[in-house]
This record gives C-alpha cells, structure tokens and sequence, in this order.
C-alpha cells in the first residue's frame, strides 16, 4: 500500500534529523563515554548478582513472583509508552491531509509498535537470561525465554489499550471551543511572562480541564500523603511524613513541569533570557511541590517536634531535587518522559556510587547537571 510503513518513515527520519544534527564531537562523547558507563553498569550488575546468588537460588517463589511482576510493570510502561510515541506520529497534524481513516492510522501506528517492540523483548530475552547464568540458575535460556513472554504480555495489552482508545482526528475543533473548568491559575500564572505555564501544559487561559489523566495522578499523591502523615502521627516520629514529602513533591514537580515552551522559536527570539524563562516554567510546578510537600512536614512536626531539622532538611532537599530535574526538563525538552527516567537513574547511580566512594560521588552529580544547564542554554541562545 501507498502509506504502509508511514508511521516507522516518520520514526526513521526523526531520529537521522537528530543524529546529523548533533555534532560529532558530542557524538563521539556519547559513543564512547556511554559505552564506558554502560561497561562499568554491567560490571557493577554481574558483582551485585555475585554477592546475592544464594538467595534467588534458595528462596525461588518469592524472587519468581517478585520478578514477573516487575518484568510485567516494565512492560506495560513501554507499551504505553511506545504506543503514545507512535499514535502521535499517526495523527500528527501535517498528515491530516492525507486520505487515512482514524482505523487505518491506528493500524499504522500498531504495526510500528510491534515493529520497535521486537529488539526490546529480544534485549529482555537476554538480560535475564545472562542474569540467571550469572546467578548459577539452571536452564538460563528458558528464564531468558520467561521473561521475554512476561514482558510481552504486559506490553501488548497496555500498547493494545492504547489503541483502542477513542482518539480524535481533528484537534483543532477541540482548541476552538470554549475552555473546560475554571481558570484555577489566573493568579499563580500570570507573572511576566503571562501565561508561560498554560503554554507548556496546553491549557487555555489557566483553564484547569478535568480528566482521568489528572485523577489518576492526584488520587495516588494524596493517598500517599495520607498514609505518610498517618504513619507519623501513629507512630510520634518523623520519618515517614518527611519522606512522604520529599519524594511526593519531587514526583509532583517532576509531572508538572513541561519545558517545551524552551524550543519555540517565537520565545527565543524576544528579548527574553533563558534563565528568566527558565526559572518562569518552574515557578509553578514549585509552587505545586511545595503545596504537596506542607501537608507531611505538618503532620511531621506534630509527630516529633523535637525533629524539626529533619523537616527543615526535606525541605531543603526537595528545593535541590526539583531544581536539579529542572535541569534536566530543559534539556530534554520535548521528552519529558525520557527526562524523569534520566534524572531517576542518575539520582540511583550516583546514590549507589556514594554508598561506595562517599560523598564526593555528589560533585560529579554536581557538574552533569552543570553540563546539561549550559548546554540547553546554548540551544536556546543559537537553536
């Protein structure tokens, strides 16, 4: 057919356009530094399985369990993150003229998931099984087998999900008629430059839309939160509270903070600097962490009075975190879910790398983080 294979075309040409127009010399630093990480990561993996041999091989249900619900989590999340990355291809906006039913487009897009499914669950296949060689397990290839089959399942039917959702073909119908729901951000967003926020998570005029979306991700937050405060208060110690937090208002301000606004050539030719419109777009989101993070630093400080410092110290850490994944946000751009992936497994590194070094791991955090601030704004100041 004329249009087969648009959607995989579509995929093909995006990532060529962003390997040329990166520069060699960055590409040579990925390439060879990413290869040496990714060397000294399978090196830390095999002697970190080493150690722990002897309780997979002893206590094999719990481990069993435990890894076929991870490797179905794992995924789910691909599928739908896959999916979501071609679905958008499919319907992207400069194809609406082309003689493609909403059906026909969904097909596209399926057959570009199954596509770029394969190499992931051939990479699983053989991660676990070089796991379980590792580890003394019998039969590795069939464990590698296992698992490439658990993984499918939990990405075929998150990726089939998202496929069968309804999705609309014309956007521009939806931008055009009257906002949905109050505008909540009226006051908190229109700071110079007005409505920066509302731009980057699509809103219009701060008008808050209510969706499945925004329950499913409130309704885990404040559970959280809950059970957190009620922890503390259980128990009159701190801990927990502080915790519940530190890590729901990093999450908070990881899910609400879109940069894209960044890339637009419209912005970055005003005479406006990046760290303005940096610290603009982060305004909000921080302010919604910290609204997230008062709730459990209360209940901690009636729990344990005598332990403000630890409150004080979340506070102060989660300030560091979200400016820290702010970074990131710029960076990435147009990728926030490649961005929280990235920054969670450099946190994870270099947290695992200081139980080892100490904390002089922390200035090489320190210094990436540095890299990938001068490096977005170098993209924003030449394009």
């Amino acid at each position: 057919m004329r249009h087969d294979r648009l959607v995989l075309i579509l995929l093909w040409r995006e990532l060529v356009a962003g390997l040329r127009a990166t520069r060699r010399r960055d590409l040579a630093w990925i390439g060879i530094g990413g290869g040496a990480l990714l060397a000294y990561a399978v090196a830390d993996i095999v002697l970190a399985l080493h150690a722990v041999a002897a309780r997979p091989r002893h206590d094999q249900l719990p481990w069993t369990l435990g890894l076929a619900l991870a490797l179905a989590v794992l995924g789910a999340a691909a599928g739908n993150a896959v999916c979501g990355l071609c679905l958008r291809r499919a319907f992207a906006p400069f194809l609406k003229a082309l003689p493609l039913a909403p059906a026909r487009r969904r097909r596209l897009a399926g057959e570009a998931t199954l596509a770029i499914f394969a190499p992931l669950a051939v990479l699983v296949a053989i991660s676990a099984g070089f796991a379980c060689a590792v580890i003394g397990k019998p039969l590795p290839p069939a464990w590698g087998l296992g698992a490439a089959i658990l993984f499918a399942l939990g990405f075929g039917a998150a990726a089939r999900w998202r496929l069968r959702r309804p999705r609309p073909l014309l956007d521009e119908a939806q931008s055009e008629a009257a906002p949905i729901g109050r505008p909540w951000l009226r006051r908190l967003d229109r700071a110079r430059p007005r409505w920066l926020s509302s731009w980057a998570w699509k809103l219009p005029g701060g008008h808050v839309r209510p969706s499945w979306k925004l329950a499913a991700a409130c309704l885990p937050l404040a559970a959280a939160a809950i059970l957190g405060a009620w922890a503390s208060l259980a128990g009159r110690t701190a801990g927990p509270a502080a915790v519940a937090g530190l890590a729901g208002g990093i999450l908070v301000f990881m899910l609400s903070l879109r940069c894209q606004p960044l890339g637009s050539p419209v912005l970055r030719t005003a005479p406006i600097g990046f760290t303005r419109v940096w610290l603009r777009l982060a305004r909000l989101p921080l302010q919604l962490s910290l609204a997230f993070f008062l709730l459990p630093a209360g209940a901690a400080l009636a729990a344990e009075p005598s332990a403000w410092p630890v409150t004080v110290a979340g506070g102060l850490w989660l300030l560091v975190l979200n400016g820290a994944y702010a970074v990131f946000g710029a960076y990435f751009l147009n990728a926030p879910f490649v961005a929280m992936l990235s920054f969670a497994g450099a946190l994870a590194y270099a947290g695992y790398e200081t139980t080892e070094y100490g904390r002089t791991v922390l200035i090489g955090l320190a210094a990436l983080v540095f890299f990938l601030w001068h490096r977005a704004r170098q993209r924003y100041r030449n394009g």
